[in-house]
């Protein structure tokens, strides 16, 4: 049976700081991925709408070359809820 580490080890302060410091800069970029996703909500949502169409035009392969085409009743509503990109 393996051990579970349930403890974190000690750190030293330089240690302590180091990872403050890396922490604050994985915020700091998280928030600005966020801020770049939200700034392209509406081209995505152009994005997705051409996908739908597309895929009820001219359809999609699910096997070689053999095509499909979406009907309107199989295509999801939109959710009333903001998109989320996850990364």
């Amino acid at each position: 049976m393996s051990k579970v580490q349930d403890q974190a080890p000690d750190l030293n302060n330089e240690q302590r700081k180091w990872l403050d410091r890396n922490l604050s800069e994985q915020q700091h970029r998280h928030e600005k991925i966020v801020a770049d996703m939200e700034a392209l909500s509406a081209e995505r949502d152009a994005w997705i709408e051409q996908f739908l169409v597309r895929i009820q035009e001219r359809g999609f392969n699910y096997n070689c070359d053999a095509l499909r085409k979406i009907p309107e009743t199989e295509i999801p509503a939109k959710p009333d809820r903001p998109f989320k990109v996850v990364f």
